[in-house]
């Protein structure tokens, strides 16, 4: 760890907090513990992770600066001490990443690249492998709504289990695309139901790359106009079992929901905000779904449903750009 960031005791309580983890299960050296405590205590941090920090890009809209900084230290101030905010993949998986190399699990981080309309993009995205008693496990908390909410087992083709009715793969084959086919990659798939067709979303390579890396490749997500990040916004996190919500026009009217500790409930939905359109997901069954009519509606469900607390510079910073919704 020669060199690599890693958190404090302070700085770990700070993110215990943030994912809603009962103080009774809070950790700090999974190195003393056996394999089948350590891959249990992962899906623990990995389900915690998932329903309290969103996937989401707000800074890149709300914001004047338009800079998304993925430096781990920085996302201790952003991520664990502003209320509901969370990042996008590099962002995400970076804390992620921190913290499970901080409590002793043998993680490393790879780059990947993702699916979109049919066709690979260039290295953009990244996830952790973690190994276990000599297996290995895919962690990801930063790909949105379709990313799979239990570490994978790194094995070809082995179906594993995911929200309602969908299932989730890995794939050992050649680079989508590339000419030496010879060259394999792991290929992350999902499909809906057991009679849909697979459908790749990401695939990433079994190198280690440095924080180094993902600072070069940082620069085209928050900064290409092609850029789905650029171009909307996005916000999604998990939900578990238990939650309830009322439909988005009582909710609005109402107090901020609190994310309830989910030790113990299974991960079944999602919420989702692209742009002007939100909407709650089920085991697969859409919940509600509501088209904002306004940044005022919008930002209330920044806090409402994810428990973002905007400065009243970031609403305004805003206005006048491309993504901003009407004024009332």
């Amino acid at each position: 760890m020669s060199g690599r960031i890693t958190y404090t005791k302070a700085q770990l309580d700070q993110y215990f907090t943030r994912v809603n983890l009962p103080p009774s299960k809070w950790l700090y050296d999974v190195s003393k513990h056996d394999g089948s405590f350590q891959k249990a205590y992962l899906e623990l941090l990995l389900k915690h992770q998932l329903t309290s920090v969103p996937f989401e890009n707000v800074s890149l809209h709300y914001s004047t600066h338009r800079v998304i900084n993925i430096n781990a230290k920085h996302l201790v101030d952003k991520i664990l001490l502003q209320p509901g905010r969370g990042g996008y993949c590099m962002e995400n998986n970076t804390l992620f990443h921190t913290v499970l190399l901080s409590i002793g699990f043998d993680v490393y981080l790879v780059g990947g690249r993702v699916f979109e309309n049919g066709r690979l993009g260039g290295m953009a995205h990244c996830l952790n492998i973690v190994t276990i008693d000599g297996e290995r496990y895919a962690v990801d908390v930063g790909y949105g709504p379709n990313e799979p909410i239990h570490p994978l087992k790194i094995v070809d083709r082995e179906i594993q289990p995911h929200i309602g009715p969908a299932s989730v793969r890995l794939r050992f084959d050649a680079v989508p695309g590339g000419l030496k086919r010879d060259q394999k990659v792991w290929i992350f798939e999902l499909r809906q139901t057991d009679e849909s067709e697979w459908v790749p979303c990401y695939c990433f390579t079994d190198m280690e790359f440095l924080p180094e890396d993902f600072a070069v490749m940082n620069h085209w997500p928050q900064k290409d106009p092609r850029s789905i990040f650029v171009q909307k916004l996005l916000c999604v996190r998990f939900t578990s079992e238990g939650q309830t919500f009322p439909n988005l026009d009582e909710a609005l009217s109402k107090e901020p929901w609190s994310n309830a500790a989910t030790t113990g409930q299974k991960v079944n939905g999602t919420l989702i905000l692209v742009g002007d359109n939100f909407k709650w997901r089920v085991d697969g069954v859409k919940v509600f779904e509501k088209q904002l009519s306004s940044e005022e509606e919008r930002i209330m469900v920044l806090e409402r449903y994810f428990g973002m607390r905007l400065t009243e510079s970031e609403k305004e910073a805003i206005k006048g750009t491309a993504t901003a919704l009407p004024l009332p």
